[in-house]
């Protein structure tokens, strides 16, 4: 590679080593960590029926405790693997001054090394990246494999050297240092360990601690929703169980027969259930020919049951909502608007459009901030979303239109010049002040003169809606035009 390559494909940004040794803060040392497994202990708020390690006590025992956790909950991890194929399947492109650097880059990312090596590409890269950052309080971390450099000589050494490469890094095998040189320790499958430099590793979490002691770990999706998850499985597995289970339920307490003469009837339908080959339905079973002068009495005493009133449609529809408020998107994200007054469909592109400005524009946000400040993207070149810009696009077109149509008015009507509309667009960022220069000639034609060849055709244009005058005539119905034609 020639030099002026290495210079295209130089890093933007640089650690901030002046900056660290001047702050007040005193930061640990990566060899402190060695052996510790993210084991800070903080207040224990937790009861004691929590089967899961309490935040903040044990990170590692926690997050093996979360991955085991959420894949046995139906909708949360339906939830998980929604938002992770949503952010894994975002469009984007690299932007820059060389056309051959954007695609070596491109290329680049889109060879990203996946969960253990097994797959090649930006989408299972970020299938696994995604999964960890959302289900794991310690987060996602991210191998930066840097060009090692055959010349001894070069200046494109460490931190200055170009990214090659991408790796996703298991977070159970990640332990954060607080040593802001070397903020991991990574051990590979071999158990061998590395202490990994900041420009050889990105670290991240979703909705990290401000707790010093911490270390960056956050608050995961997984985490924000465990209680009401937690919740739900229980009430799937006791439905579960209900159905299909084993369990003693009921007690009941009989007197005019014998528990003999009972227990030969269970037995008797359960051998007539196999006969006819039903695994879990049974006819009730009957006793007849009783005693008449000892008449049965029965009481029950329910040992498993939900609540009275339980509703489990509207434990469903909060469920959601709470997942929805756990991952940061909207409702309908996971599942329907449930029926009743469920709004407008502008009401509910509100909804989307307030939804999108949270987990999503600041994942992306993060992606390309990050990018940049570890080198990844070479100076001079960025990341754009193009679903994030597509949809503003959209947004900003509507408001340029808005924009330009009451600026007309105000010209057809002699409030502003065109001259001054044309400064007004400017001024609100509708237009570029390029792109009027030199328009000169343009503002010497007579308004009069000028033509909109779009709706013409229905005389409803923006000059010819300004010139109306009310005549004091009840303005007329399709029908009332229809019905005057007819007449003529």
């Amino acid at each position: 590679m020639a030099s002026d390559d290495k210079l295209v494909l130089e890093p933007g940004n640089q650690f901030p080593e002046k900056a660290v040794k001047k702050s007040v803060q005193k930061f640990s040392k990566a060899e402190e960590a060695i052996g510790g497994a993210n084991s800070v202990f903080t207040w224990n708020i937790a009861t004691s029926a929590d089967s899961i390690v309490p935040w903040g006590k044990n990170v590692a025992k926690r997050d093996k405790e979360l991955r085991d956790f959420w894949p046995t909950e139906t909708y949360i991890a339906g939830a998980l693997a929604a938002v992770c194929l949503n952010r894994a399947s975002l469009d984007w492109e690299i932007q820059g001054p060389n056309e051959k650097a954007v695609n070596s880059i491109t290329d680049m990312l889109n060879s990203a090394i996946g969960a253990a090596a097994q797959e090649i590409g930006w989408i299972p890269y970020e299938l696994a990246g995604v999964q960890d950052l959302y289900s794991q309080d310690n987060g996602r971390f991210e191998e930066i494999i840097r060009d090692p450099g055959e010349d001894a000589n070069s200046k494109f050494k460490d931190e200055r050297a170009p990214v090659i490469g991408l790796a996703h890094l298991d977070a159970a095998a990640c332990i954060r240092t607080g040593d802001p040189e070397f903020p991991v320790i990574y051990t590979d499958q071999e158990g061998k360990i590395h202490k990994m430099p900041w420009y050889s590793v990105m670290p991240s979490s979703d909705f990290p601690s401000p707790i010093q002691s911490m270390n960056g770990v956050g608050h995961c999706c997984v985490t924000r929703a465990l209680r009401i998850a937690q919740i739900m499985r229980s009430i799937e597995i006791f439905k579960d169980e209900k159905i299909g289970g084993r369990q003693h339920k009921q007690i009941h307490f009989v007197s005019g027969v014998s528990r003999t003469e009972i227990k030969d009837e269970i037995l008797r339908g359960q051998e007539e259930a196999n006969n006819m080959g039903n695994i879990r339905f049974i006819l009730p079973s009957i006793l007849a020919s009783l005693d008449p002068e000892k008449p049965v009495t029965v009481a029950t005493i329910d040992l498993a049951n939900l609540p009275d009133g339980f509703d489990f449609d509207q434990e469903m529809q909060w469920y959601i909502s709470g997942l929805a408020l756990a991952f940061g998107v909207d409702y309908q994200e996971f599942a329907p608007l449930p029926g009743g007054n469920i709004g407008s469909a502008s009401q509910s592109m509100i909804l989307h459009r307030k939804t999108s400005g949270k987990s999503p524009a600041t994942y992306m946000r993060r992606k390309v901030e990050a990018y940049r400040n570890y080198g990844v993207l070479p100076r001079g070149y960025t990341m754009i979303y193009n679903d994030k810009d597509e949809q503003e696009e959209m947004e900003r077109q509507e408001v340029r239109t808005g924009a330009i149509e009451e600026v007309a008015i105000a010209v057809n009507q002699g409030i502003l010049s065109p001259e001054a509309a044309a400064k007004t667009l400017v001024a609100r960022g509708i237009y570029e002040e390029a792109e009027i220069a030199g328009l000169e000639p343009f503002w010497a034609l007579e308004l009069e003169e000028r033509k909109q060849t779009v709706g013409n055709r229905g005389g409803n244009t923006l000059r010819e809606d300004s010139k109306r005058q009310n005549t004091g005539k009840k303005d007329m119905t399709v029908g009332d035009r229809l019905r005057k034609m007819v007449r003529k």
